[in-house]
């Protein structure tokens, strides 16, 4: 059975605190993602995956597959005209203010930008499965600064509050997920466009051309991995269990599948704020 609890960082001890920490500044986020505090329910496995895996995340070769994804979600999304409801008339009608507005546009383009890095990344410790892979990165030498100057709140799942939580229920049975993503915990504290957002993804899941562009995410996500060296994470972790190695595996192959649908419909939502479809063309 695949790991459920969600270790935050106050669970977790001084070594996994570093991981946690270098997770944040590798990937250059405000947050750490889920799926890294699931599998510290099994530490030894998370310290060498991510030992092994972290100058292969933080290189130019990574970050190049990384936007390579990105703009081939981007396109997809274009072309199959996925879009939410009016992202701006449903926040006035919760009555969020325009500058909020605004910071809630920003913390969607965050998560927009994560997901295809954890897509990668979970495929990465697909292949430390099987033996690894070959290959050879360079450093990229960026110094990050939204992990360092940013903290984004993700509040935990029993935290919820009882519509809150009824909707984390709906999410998880009609994606299969054990936990509820970031992206969706985010806005836990605004229950009434939680519900919008998730009724609007639910619509879009239900496409069967969102479904054949989700496929082909995951097959190219295969793709743009080659390259990158992973070692034999059997190999370096002999003291595990068997037991434990089905749960480490089923965790991470629930998040490999799950992740392209993810990092498509983030980008469905990204594109329904016409504030930042504004911005965006200004800045291009």
């Amino acid at each position: 059975m695949a790991f459920t609890r969600i270790y935050e960082e106050h669970e977790v001890g001084p070594e996994l605190k570093r991981v946690y920490g270098d997770v944040r500044g590798n990937f250059d986020l405000p947050f750490v993602p889920t799926m890294f505090k699931v599998l510290a329910g099994c530490p030894e496995y998370l310290r060498v995956a991510w030992r092994d895996l972290a100058p292969a995340s933080g290189s130019k070769e990574f970050n190049a597959s990384a936007m390579a994804l990105d703009e081939y979600l981007r396109s997809e999304v274009l072309e199959g005209g996925w879009k939410f409801s009016d992202q701006e008339r449903t926040l006035a009608s919760q009555k969020i203010s325009t500058a909020d507005m605004a910071v809630l546009a920003g913390v969607v383009g965050i998560f927009s930008r994560a997901l295809p890095r954890m897509v990668l990344f979970s495929r990465l410790m697909q292949r430390g499965f099987s033996g690894g892979q070959k290959g050879r990165v360079s450093s990229a030498k960026n110094s990050p600064a939204l992990s360092r100057l940013v903290t984004l709140h993700v509040p935990s799942e029993k935290d919820a509050s009882l519509r809150t939580w009824m909707i984390y229920g709906d999410i998880k049975r009609t994606t299969g997920a054990k936990n509820v993503l970031d992206m969706y915990r985010v806005l836990a504290e605004f229950p009434g466009y939680l519900a919008s957002v998730w009724v609007d993804s639910k619509k879009v899941f239900a496409d069967k051309k969102f479904l054949l562009a989700r496929d082909e995410v995951a097959r190219r996500s295969m793709g743009l991995i080659t390259g990158l060296p992973v070692k034999d994470h059997r190999e370096l972790c002999r003291t595990i269990s068997g037991e434990q190695w089905r749960e480490v595996e089923e965790t991470v192959d629930s998040y490999a599948r799950l992740l392209p649908q993810f990092a498509l419909i983030c980008r469905v939502w990204q594109r329904s704020f016409v504030m930042q479809s504004a911005r965006t063309r200004m800045t291009a």
